[in-house]
């Protein structure tokens, strides 16, 4: 794999990189590492619903898409036919909404 290099860092962009961090950097406080153990902040239960709520979404797309491949040949044509004959209901119901 070839990097491409677009020449970002070369000649005065490296002054003004260097600039730009010179100016974060004592933004930035002097104690960025954790101060001790972790709080206890409250209960664990959301957590575990909302996991519980992804796994079972997850599972009922699975299902559903399972269920709708597995689809036999009458129930695609009639699908299809279902499909067919709402485009030209709203077709005709446009075309009549028209011409009043």
């Amino acid at each position: 794999m070839k990097l491409v290099h677009n020449g970002w860092f070369r000649g005065r962009n490296w002054y003004w990189a260097t600039i730009l961090v010179l100016l974060v950097l004592p933004a930035l406080p002097d104690n960025l590492a954790a101060q001790g153990l972790p709080v206890e902040t409250g209960s664990h239960v959301s957590v575990a619903l909302l996991f519980a709520g992804a796994v079972v979404l997850g599972l009922v797309l699975t299902y559903g898409i399972t269920r709708n491949r597995s689809r036999t040949r009458s129930e695609k044509q009639i699908t299809e036919q279902a499909t067919k004959d709402l485009y030209v209901r709203e077709e005709r119901e446009r075309a009549n909404s028209g011409s009043e």
